[in-house]
């Protein structure tokens, strides 16, 4: 719990760069993620080049997190991985992917921020065209990473007026 209340969405890094053992722990974290039938359909790309970078800034608002970054990884499916093509669990597979990188990177000391590309065309085009995506590679999502330039407190974000028992608008008493 200590590294899920930790995590915060972080904008704005120092010039220190993230190694790529680094990326390649938050990249494995990644990959540990649970899947629709095992699919794996994860495909990631480490990014260091800010002419790909300066693509983003125009078509996404937090995309300035880029600006001070040293690294980003984007997260993406390979559809033909799919094991049931069409219904869409890559979404929530890489979704899963994603939100291990995020903690990972946060248990690591380091921030990252979740940019969503999927389902914003403009963001998807973009990203396809800055990153040579063939067909049949969708992306999900982009992280940047680096170290924060802030400490953040632990945040409970706990709603007990948002859980139910049993049927929607029962109470739970716990």
């Amino acid at each position: 719990m200590e590294t899920i209340f930790k995590r915060r969405s972080v904008r704005k890094y120092t010039e220190k760069v993230i190694s790529d053992e680094q990326l390649k722990q938050i990249i494995k974290a990644g990959m540990a993620a649970p899947s629709a039938k095992n699919s794996q359909e994860w495909v990631f790309i480490v990014i260091r080049d800010p002419e790909i970078y300066k693509a983003f800034l125009g078509v996404h608002p937090n995309a300035f997190s880029l600006n001070t970054a040293t690294a980003a990884i984007l997260v993406c499916a390979d559809l033909s991985k799919e094991r049931e093509p069409g219904q869409g669990w890559w979404i929530q597979d890489c979704a899963a992917a994603m939100e291990n990188m995020l903690l990972e990177a946060t248990a690591m000391g380091l921030g990252s921020l979740w940019m969503g590309v999927h389902p914003k065309e403009d963001r998807i085009a973009c990203i396809k065209e800055a990153c040579g995506l063939p067909e049949g590679i969708e992306p999900l999502g982009l992280m940047s990473v680096g170290e924060p330039t802030k400490d953040y407190d632990k945040i409970d974000r706990y709603m007990e007026d948002r859980v139910f028992f049993n049927t929607y608008g029962t109470k739970w008493e716990k």
